[in-house]
């Protein structure tokens, strides 16, 4: 799979392939991490995309039924004497009971219902006369409420629900839900700086190719998806994305947190639901699906090598208690928060694997995730990261500013013989401008060594600059 950005942050255009491992190095500021940003937003806005619409419409659907409901200047319930009413949608609409009553994948069936009962709804006729007579008194105390001015009430709910159900069947094939799925995430995961802050008025796209097939294909104007060309989403390789750039994410609670990068297009995409790729993190380690014993024995089976290596330096077990996590070992509980920052890296792997989550269908994305571990541990890493590729066919992007784990990442790429499915790529400035490019060096690995040693050999030099002054004073 290869991504294309152009004018994405501070990348002018590159192409990066993404195929079993894909090392990208290079110096702070370098647009390292806007690879990274920009792969997972694609993809993760659009897992489980049919799921995600379900339950957008159905939320939508209820915001605007709530809304329809106070088109009439009363409230009342249905359910005191309901054996006389026949209409189950317009029960259910005047209680307000949609979360135990509504199929979110039928809204549109119940709307169009509903609707159809809304206007064969006749206040003047049992059983609904009561309702009527009953708001006429006290007349001090209530709006009086007659046939017609019922039917205006009615009218305008109708005319709100008929734009809902329009609105929400009319994009079948998701296009328009997608493209706004992906404007938010992208939004939030760039915090609203998606192009070259340096440059106004530029074109930006990023490019989504899989075996010569567009997988996807977004245009970028102010900072937003582009409503003068189609966006394309179909047939990502990938059915979910983790990003991992914080070890102690770990620590912390779940929690949602709003996305205040709201889009200015209208769309039924809930965008509370879109959260960073921190929070998104928590929620697995945290409320992830509980798995079963056969998927616990498969589990067990397949990652047999790579538990023992994590098991090498984390061989108990994750508890949750009271919402907060354990290490278990030897009967004795530590709390997360207390491990060796080193350690939650490994812990953060681990507690995805015991999950089901790192398989053939994940990409994982590693933002320097050598930054808290001893050079030996840094080798027991990348041994992992590597025998995740290996073992499972987990596809792993990563970024290192460490010559130890690019070294490292060498070594065991031809351990455990592949080398085909590795990719290395290093930043380089263009024309000393704000921009950089991606340059691939599969071929000249020496090229990354002479970038770490050149710095190694400036404060080398710095350091016998000194000691020759000391032996000399």
């Amino acid at each position: 799979m290869n991504i294309r950005l152009k004018n994405i942050g501070i990348i002018k255009d590159s192409t990066i392939e993404i195929n079993g491992l894909t090392v990208i190095t290079g110096k702070n500021n370098s647009g390292k991490t806007t690879v990274s940003k920009a792969l997972y937003s694609l993809i993760d806005s659009v897992e489980n995309i049919k799921q995600k619409s379900v339950n957008d419409r159905y939320n939508y659907a209820v915001s605007q039924m709530e809304k329809a409901c106070e088109c009439f200047p009363f409230h009342f319930s249905m359910k005191r004497g309901q054996e006389q009413i026949e209409n189950e949608c317009i029960k259910i609409f005047f209680s307000g009971d949609y979360d135990d009553s509504v199929f979110p994948e039928k809204v549109d069936i119940y709307i169009s219902d509903l609707i159809h009962e809304l206007e064969d709804f006749d206040i003047t006729c049992e059983p609904y006369k009561s309702i009527l007579e009953r708001f006429r008194r006290p007349p001090r105390l209530r709006k009086e409420i007659t046939k017609e001015n019922f039917e205006t009430y009615k009218e305008e709910a109708i005319s709100i629900l008929s734009m809902t159900r329009e609105y929400i069947m009319g994009d079948i094939e998701l296009i328009n839900y997608a493209k706004q799925s992906i404007n938010a995430t992208l939004a939030i995961e760039f915090n609203g700086q998606i192009q070259p802050v340096a440059l106004e008025n530029v074109s930006s796209f990023i490019e989504i190719y899989d075996k010569d097939e567009l997988c996807f294909k977004v245009d970028i104007k102010n900072n937003e998806i582009s409503e003068d060309d189609d966006v394309v989403y179909w047939n990502s390789p990938y059915k979910k994305a983790y990003f991992i750039d914080n070890p102690f994410i770990i620590d912390e609670p779940a929690f949602r947190k709003r996305n205040k990068y709201t889009t200015t297009n209208i769309s039924f995409v809930n965008e509370a639901r879109i959260i960073t790729h921190d929070n998104k993190l928590k929620f697995i380690l945290n409320y992830s699906r509980p798995i079963s014993i056969f998927e616990e024995g498969v589990i067990d089976e397949r990652y047999k090598l790579i538990k023992e290596k994590i098991d090498s330096i984390l061989p108990g077990e994750f508890t949750e208690n009271d919402g907060e996590r354990f290490y278990v070992r030897d009967k004795v509980k530590l709390n997360c928060a207390n491990l060796a920052t080193g350690s939650k890296m490994f812990s953060i792997i681990k507690i995805l694997l015991e999950r089901g989550e790192l398989d053939e269908n994940t990409l994982l994305i590693l933002d320097e995730p050598e930054s808290h571990l001893h050079p030996e541990w840094q080798n027991l890493f990348v041994e992992i990261i590597v025998l995740l590729v290996k073992e499972i066919g987990c596809h792993v992007l990563l970024t290192t500013h460490s010559s130890h784990f690019m070294l490292a990442v060498d070594a065991y790429m031809r351990k455990y013989k592949i080398t085909s499915l590795c990719n290395f790529y290093q930043t380089e400035q263009i024309d000393n401008g704000p921009f950089v490019s991606y340059k691939c060096v599969n071929d000249s690995l020496n090229l990354i060594y002479e970038d770490f040693v050149t710095y190694l050999s400036d404060v080398k030099l710095l350091r016998n600059e000194y000691l020759e002054n000391d032996a000399l004073e």
